[in-house]
């Protein structure tokens, strides 16, 4: 293999190797639990939350008409009984008892629209719930997708870094240095081909000299973006 072939090959390597590494980095970031997967977890905590919210609101409210209910029981008895003959007292005792049951029709309101509320609310759950299991449904399917290309990827770099160890002795001190320090100031282009009778990557026309020189030399330089050219 010539030199200008093995920078050639070197370059194909090294930005297949920037791809892979790229794609890696962003499939790694995408691993593990997802904004979307988080966010469906928070929406089934909060429907959660106010579901116990109405269930405690509505036995509260339950408990306590039970408890005017009997205490609006004791009172009609008492009432009814004939045992309380004094009018004042019996005045005192209707009045008592119709305070018990209007006390007791505004808590019943207020227990329907409890009871309401937590319906909505645990209809609301399942909604949540649902859309969480469909979108685990899809995060799982997704990270063993991922999983699946992050192996394939770090064998192919691992690949990569194997085929570059065994070229690198091909390729002179002087023309590496090059190589590399073109790399960094070329957004990682520092070789390319002829395309036609111009630089394969700025497109300007290859002079008869760098004709001449690529012909029996095998590589030269583009006069107008200093990358390699090389010819196989």
């Amino acid at each position: 293999m010539t030199e200008g072939a093995a920078l050639y090959r070197l370059q194909c390597l090294d930005s297949e190797g920037d791809l892979k590494q790229s794609r890696l980095t962003d499939v790694r970031a995408a691993l593990g639990e997802s904004e979307g997967l988080r966010q469906a977890h928070r929406a089934v905590e909060s429907a959660q939350a106010l579901v116990r919210k109405w269930k405690s609101r509505q036995q509260d409210l339950e408990l306590k008409i039970q408890g005017l209910a009997d205490k609006t029981s004791r009172s009609e008895q008492r009432l009814y009984s004939g045992v309380v003959t004094n009018p004042k007292e019996l005045t005192d005792l209707q009045a008592e008892v119709a305070s018990l049951r209007r006390r007791r029709h505004k808590l019943e309101d207020d227990l329907l629209e409890a009871m309401i509320e937590r319906e909505e609310a645990e209809d609301a759950q399942a909604q949540a719930q649902q859309h969480l299991d469909e979108t685990r449904t899809s995060w799982s399917a997704q990270q063993a997708d991922l999983m699946a290309e992050q192996e394939v990827l770090e064998k192919r770099l691992e690949e990569i870094e194997q085929a570059r160890t065994e070229l690198l002795p091909s390729i002179g001190a002087d023309d590496l240095e090059t190589y590399k320090s073109l790399r960094r100031r070329k957004g990682g282009l520092a070789v390319t081909q002829m395309n036609g009778d111009a630089c394969g990557v700025c497109g300007m026309a290859v002079s008869p000299n760098l004709k001449w020189q690529l012909r029996h030399e095998g590589l030269g330089t583009c006069s107008n973006c200093e990358r390699i050219i090389v010819r196989l």
